[in-house]
């Protein structure tokens, strides 16, 4: 199904009970709504599960490149669950779809639950604005590198198991390079920008074992300057820890639900 609006379309679909407890999964850069297939067969049972492709990915369309992504995708969330005809829901978000799922968070409490974020960072506080320096570290080799080249080597340094490998490699194919720079620009800017509060909703954040350093860092100083949060260790897994071990995600996910609901 598809929702429209003056900014663009994006494409979603909804499981589960009509009256159920809902929960939106927004996936990471380069991927689309079948990211969290294993969630849904995992959730759809008891909850209302909402998976939708953001702007630039899957079956949506693409959006205006002055407009700040996390904020316009936040909003997107809040235009479907009005267009459903949904008061409030948990928001959950893979890498990028963290930085979608505070800023929704942010703008709308009251239409947020609580939030799940899946190897993921928190925009509060920002970082220094010489963090774009970066940009250019990311842009140039994913400029000049070969697509094989590029989607190889973005996949092996995000997951582990071999489907899921190949998942990231064919939407880098699919994403392609323009969009793929863009959107990692907007991350480091969502950084630089930040947020002006910490989330003051209940939170579970969940990173993999075989997680780059830095990012684990990050969670963990996130979680330690949280008031209400959790915080799991997905072992056998990577950046891309839902797929990586579906499993040991789920378990962790229906758990914090129980307590939450």
């Amino acid at each position: 199904m598809y929702y429209k609006n003056d900014i663009g379309s994006i494409y979603y679909e909804v499981h589960g009970p009509e009256n159920a407890p809902v929960i939106v999964f927004s996936h990471g850069v380069t991927m689309d709504h079948q990211t969290f297939q294993e969630q849904v067969i995992a959730l759809k049972d008891k909850y209302r599960v909402i998976v939708w492709d953001m702007p630039y990915h899957g079956k949506s369309s693409e959006i205006n490149e002055n407009l700040q992504f996390s904020t316009t995708a936040a909003d997107f969330i809040i235009e479907l669950l009005d267009a459903l005809d949904i008061s409030n829901a948990i928001l959950a978000g893979l890498s990028l779809g963290s930085f979608v799922t505070q800023q929704a968070a942010y703008k709308y409490p009251e239409r947020v639950v609580a939030t799940i974020h899946l190897s993921g960072g928190s925009l509060y506080p920002k970082y220094s604005r010489w963090f774009k320096v970066l940009n250019p570290f990311f842009s140039l080799p994913i400029s000049i590198l070969p697509s094989r080249s590029l989607a190889k080597s973005f996949a092996k340094h995000k997951a582990i198991t071999p489907h899921t490998i190949a998942y990231l490699e064919e939407g880098v194919h699919k994403t392609g390079k323009k969009s793929l720079i863009h959107l990692i620009k907007e991350m480091i800017n969502d950084m630089v920008i930040g947020l002006p509060e910490p989330l003051k909703q209940p939170m579970l954040i969940i990173y993999g074992d075989h997680e780059l350093g830095a990012i684990k860092k990050m969670n963990e100083k996130w979680h330690n300057n949280s008031l209400n949060s959790q915080i799991s260790v997905i072992e056998n897994a990577h950046h891309i820890l839902n797929q990586d071990n579906p499993e040991e995600c789920n378990k962790v996910l229906l758990d914090f639900l129980k307590k939450l609901l």
